[in-house]
């Protein structure tokens, strides 16, 4: 009796660290989805950056990315990430710098965004608009 006890104890801390490796994976994940957006846009990849983002209401569509040529970013850091246990959903918060590049006039721009994880296909998506960089 006493050996089906610890199984069972054994059993019971394995399966919990099992589903703690899972949630540390899909966090891993979704750092580097947040890094590929960030740095697709410091590069002038915009549609790669487009590629991540993917709205959970489908009627709604991402604005045109073409006035992002008139800008450069010089640097972006993540200030945060909160995790948001209603809808299993992570809010960032990001610092972007950049140049306006006509003008040489130089910006800083906080962005809210909100990721969510697909389970079909195991993934990280942006549900939220493109940051709102000043063009002109």
């Amino acid at each position: 009796m006493l050996k089906i006890k610890w199984m069972g104890l054994i059993v019971l801390l394995l399966l919990s660290s099992c589903a703690h490796m899972s949630e540390q994976k899909k966090l891993e994940h979704l750092e580097a989805q947040q890094k590929l957006f960030m740095k697709a846009l410091r590069w002038k990849a915009y549609d790669t950056a487009a590629s991540v983002v993917r709205y959970r209401n489908p009627a709604r569509r991402l604005a045109p990315i073409q006035g992002l040529e008139a800008i450069t970013v010089t640097s972006y850091e993540l200030l945060a990430s909160l995790p948001q246990e209603a809808d299993g959903s992570v809010l960032a918060y990001v610092l972007f710098d950049y140049v306006q590049n006509n003008t040489g006039r130089v910006y800083q721009l906080k962005h809210k965004q909100v990721w969510w994880y697909d389970d079909t296909v195991k993934r990280w998506f942006l549900d939220s608009d493109m940051p709102n960089f000043k063009l002109n």
